[in-house]
């Protein structure tokens, strides 16, 4: 990237002084686009009595997604697709993850009257923040929580996650 802005700025006549500037802003392009997408993004709703998902982020990029419509998603029956995400969505996601603050959510909610029901898990780490929480048939508050599944949705691109 960087030899492409000094060629691009020598044929234009441009001076050393505004190679390093044009070299500078193509750097910081390209680290913006990287650090938008956390290092690790591991996500999973479900429970034994209907649909199960799962979402972890790969090492070159991509989400593994995993889906069984009836039970577990390490029973028979799950569907499996690699989904690429770019940068728009990526800092759109962790726009939300900002304004629900899931840098606070408890690390467990907890309800023990429920025995089977609904498990979700999150852990998702950024060079700034990062979050481990999970919960048995109890979440935070609920419209933040719908926030944070939407913006999942968002970066499956539209596939279930509920």
């Amino acid at each position: 990237m960087v030899t492409a802005v000094v060629v691009a700025a020598f044929v234009s006549g441009c001076s050393t002084k505004g190679i390093r500037a044009a070299s500078s802003v193509a750097d910081d392009a390209a680290s913006a686009g990287k650090g938008m997408r956390p290092s690790v993004f591991e996500v999973s709703i479900g429970g034994f009595f209907g649909a199960s998902y799962r979402v972890e982020l790969q090492s070159d990029g991509t989400l593994l997604y995993r889906h069984n419509p009836k039970t577990l998603i390490s029973d028979p029956g799950t569907r499996t697709r690699r989904i690429r995400v770019g940068d728009d969505q990526w800092r759109e996601f962790r726009r939300v993850m900002d304004e629900v603050n899931v840098w606070v959510w408890r690390k467990e909610y907890i309800d023990p009257r429920v025995v089977d029901g609904t498990q979700w898990n999150l852990r998702l780490e950024y060079a700034d923040a990062s979050v481990f929480s999970r919960g048995s048939n109890a979440f935070p508050e609920q419209q933040d929580f719908e926030r944070f599944r939407a913006a999942v949705v968002m970066l499956l691109g539209g596939r279930e996650f509920r």
